[in-house]
């Protein structure tokens, strides 16, 4: 049987990972990263690797997604991170209802300063749970990284969570995608009122209605959207990237998630020359647009390319294959000064060796 001893005498020792630590379970990284992702621990696995967490040790990051954790493991897990003083707390597709959600919250607002960024995307907390969320953030104290994808929660609750966001401007990236949302009336406002840095709202059945919404609500402050497999179409598209280039946006994705097929969600359709004009008339600080599955041939990325020529800052486009070899390559020369597309580290400490 696979055990977990080594990796637990490990975190009693409190030695730092100076590299990559590969135990029989879980694997330690450099960067304060405890991945134990898929490792089927289970409640008792997780107290045992709590129990094991030394106050202010080496692990700063605890990733738990996938391991059958359901509501009592994400307690535990959560105060033991807590303890640890770990900033990121993890707990993705773990069977979490709204009973645990609101535990966690209220462990995370008794602790405040300590959890920077939780992760509870595709665990079914519901409306109840997404409550629980926004309690937390009314506090004034919560993470600055709320991860809701896939949770169950409905345009109505979201109102609940913008009055949260609005009232304390604490959380600067907010992740909401998969989630109907197609129905939500408090959308403008999540796009203008709730000093959110970046905000990522893909598969949410948008559509040409959500997307205008949110473009007339943007306003100066976003610097990362994504509207991925939104159904969005032509018109409202372009709208989005106006209302994106006067807001200031840096980065914006109206390409296609991973699980569009499984969510059922439609592809965005773009029409390129509406895009070149705007980006070619405006002065804008948008250097990064994805486009792919949006329709885009290789006719539009022409259109692309003559705007790209005439605009005042250059614009990468991530464009899907089908598409010119030699408009690319012209694409990419006039991007060629841009910044590497990074996360933030909020972001990137939640990357997994196992998932």
């Amino acid at each position: 049987m696979v055990s977990l001893d080594p990796l637990l005498a490990w975190l009693r020792s409190g030695e730092e990972a100076t590299r990559r630590l590969d135990f029989p379970i879980g694997t330690a990284l450099p960067d304060g990263r405890l991945d134990l992702c898929k490792s089927d621990l289970g409640p008792l696995g997780a107290q045992s690797v709590v129990d094991a967490l030394p106050d202010g040790g080496p692990v700063r990051h605890l990733l738990l997604g996938t391991d059958g954790l359901g509501d009592a493991g994400a307690v535990t897990a959560t105060e033991g991170a807590i303890k640890a003083g770990a900033s990121t707390v993890y707990l993705g597709c773990n069977g979490i209802g709204e009973g645990g959600a609101c535990s966690v919250a209220e462990r995370i607002a008794a602790s405040p300063g300590v959890v920077r960024g939780l992760w509870l995307k595709r665990n079914p907390i519901g409306t109840n749970g997404v409550q629980a969320i926004a309690d937390l953030i009314a506090t004034g104290t919560s993470p600055s990284t709320i991860d809701l994808v896939q949770t169950g929660m409905t345009g109505p609750v979201l109102g609940s969570l913008v009055d949260a966001l609005a009232a304390t401007r604490v959380v600067k990236r907010l992740f909401l995608s998969g989630n109907d949302l197609s129905a939500a009336e408090a959308l403008p406002r999540l796009a203008s009122d709730c000093g959110l840095e970046e905000l990522y709202l893909s598969a949410c059945r948008l559509g040409d209605r959500g997307g205008l919404a949110l473009a007339a609500g943007l306003k100066p402050g976003l610097r990362r959207i994504s509207l991925a497999s939104n159904g969005i179409g032509p018109s409202a598209a372009t709208e989005l990237v106006r209302a994106a280039a006067t807001a200031g946006v840096q980065v914006l994705d109206m390409g296609r998630v991973k699980a569009a097929g499984v969510l059922g969600a439609d592809d965005n359709r773009v029409e390129a020359q509406g895009v070149a004009d705007v980006l070619s008339t405006a002065t804008h600080q948008l250097w990064h647009i994805d486009l792919r599955y949006t329709g885009m041939t290789s006719r539009g990325a022409l259109a692309l390319l003559g705007g790209a020529r005439n605009a005042s800052s250059a614009t990468r486009f991530v464009l899907g294959s089908g598409i010119a070899r030699r408009v690319k390559r012209e694409l990419g020369h006039i991007a060629a000064g841009l910044p590497e597309l990074l996360p933030h580290p909020d972001v990137a400490a939640i990357k997994s060796v196992h998932r």
